[in-house]
Formats: C-alpha cells, structure tokens, sequence
C-alpha cells in the first residue's frame, strides 16, 4: 500500500506553498473520485504528500459576471447541474455535469477534477471546449490563463506545471438566440463512462441560418478539440437533414484520421449518430 503524507492547507496560498515545496512527489486530492483509486498503481509510486484542498471554499464558487460564468475547480457535478447560472448560461454543461456517474459521483466529484485528469471520456470538456472556456493556472506569486484546448495535450496530460494549480474555469454565456445539444453514449443508461459524446452550439439569425458553429466530439479524438470542417458544413445554411448528415460524416473523418481500428466500424455510424442528435437538438428538431 502506497504511503504518503497528509497536508490539509486553510488557504489556497499554503496549499500553493506546499505545492512549491513538494512539485512532482505531491498531487492535489479534490473530490477524490479518480486519485484515490489511481494512488495504488505503481504509476503513483513516486507520489509522497497528498495536498488535501477540499475544504477551500475560496475555490467553491458559481459566479455570473456581465456575460461571462466563472466557475471555482471545487465546484462539483451536482451543483452545476443544478444551477440555474448554468442552465441559462451554458446549458449543455449543465447537462453534461447531469450525466455524469451517480448521485454519489455527482456530490463529489469536481469539474477541476474533470479537467486536471484529461481523460478522453470527461463529459464535461467537450462542452467546456464548445463554449470557449479558459483555465487560470496558479503557482506561488504567480497565474496564467489558457484556453482549455491548449491546456489538455493529450490522453491524462496537460499543460499543469508541478507546482501550479487549476484554480478557474471561464466562459462567455451563450447569447439568446444560440441553442445547444449534448448527446452521450455509453454501455448503460447512468453509472458507466461515456464511450463517445459530443457537444453542439449553433447560433442562427433571423432567417434560420447559422451564423456561429461549434461542434465538439469527446472519448474519439487523442486531444479534445472542435471539428472546423463539420461546423463549415452548416456555416450560412439553414440546415436540413442532408447537411446535418454531412457534418456527422464530418465528425467521423476526423475520428478516423488517425487510423482504422477494430472498433472503428461500430465508433463510425455511432459518432455520426450522436452528432445529428445533437445538432438537431441545438435546431430544437425532433429526431428519432
């Protein structure tokens, strides 16, 4: 069994202290949900303090500000789900947040957890991607923003320097006219990871036609990113369903770009799938 030491900081300034102090031998416990269960793999061997954050309340926060959502990385699943900021601002994180484990994980775990952890199948990033979202980084005396898809470099890696910590999540709020979708697939209904997802934001004018796009698929790419290519298609036009498919095509090209797997023949229709769900859901178009 792993052995470590146990630091409680009372402020974000002694937890970043002990960050400067520690670096690599330490990792920050938030909602706990993904490091503890990692801490018993040889992968963690070389973890020795455990920076315990979870009673920072500093960092616990849902703030409104002019146009833009400021989120603290403690803030959990359950409490953006839930908030109304959320699911009048930014909707489909909202619904993200929602579909995320159970009622327990929900609790629990946190959106700063989502983010650090950069597994491919966060349900959160995707929507966070979509909505433009930026990361404060901090470290003792100093902070930096980055945009979330510059921020996460690939499968469980980011731009997180050993003594620096995720300490905030902005974005704009979507403007009246945009709508939004986010679909998931995974093996059950609740309690299972997503296998694939994607998240949709379309703005359109008075005519029906889209003027703004982002389209952001999660779990099939090896770094979260927005697919130019399947926005394009839709980009000026007031969708139909041949567009719609076309985008979902879109999406799909990109998945496979890196190559063709086993798995690929079922990932290919199912991306595709999922995509036209949730443009129409951004449409506000009933699909079957």
């Amino acid at each position: 069994m792993l052995e470590f030491n146990l630091y409680r900081p009372g402020t974000l300034q002694e937890a970043l202290k002990l960050l400067a102090e520690f670096k690599s031998s330490a990792r920050v416990l938030a909602g706990g949900t993904d490091l503890l269960i990692s801490l018993g793999s040889r992968e963690r061997e070389d973890v020795k303090n455990i920076i315990d954050i979870t009673s920072l309340r500093e960092l616990d926060f849902i703030r409104e500000e002019d146009s833009r959502l400021r989120l603290g990385p403690l803030t959990v699943h359950a409490q953006i789900a839930d908030s109304p900021h959320i699911r009048q601002g930014a909707g489909l994180l909202a619904a993200a947040a929602a579909a995320i484990g159970s009622p327990q994980i929900r609790n629990r775990g946190t959106i700063g957890g989502n983010i650090v952890n950069a597994a491919v199948c966060a349900d959160t990033v995707p929507p966070l991607l979509a909505l433009g979202a930026t990361v404060k980084l901090e470290r003792l005396g100093e902070s930096r923003w980055l945009p979330l898809e510059e921020f996460i470099t690939g499968p469980n890696r980011t731009g997180l320097e050993a003594d620096e910590m995720l300490t905030e999540i902005a974005f704009a709020k979507l403007p009246a006219t945009a709508g939004w979708g986010f679909m998931r697939l995974a093996r059950r209904e609740a309690m299972a990871i997503a296998r694939m997802n994607v998240a949709v934001i379309l703005d359109r004018d008075s005519r029906g036609r889209v003027v703004s796009a982002c389209i952001a698929p999660g779990a099939v790419l090896a770094s979260p990113a927005r697919i130019p290519a399947a926005e394009n298609i839709l980009l000026g036009q007031c969708p139909d369903e041949e567009r719609i498919h076309q985008a979902g095509q879109a999406v799909a090209a990109a998945m496979t770009a890196a190559g063709r797997r086993w798995s690929t023949p079922y990932k290919e229709p199912a991306i595709i799938a999922l995509t036209e769900r949730a443009i129409k859901q951004a449409l506000e178009v009933e699909w079957r």
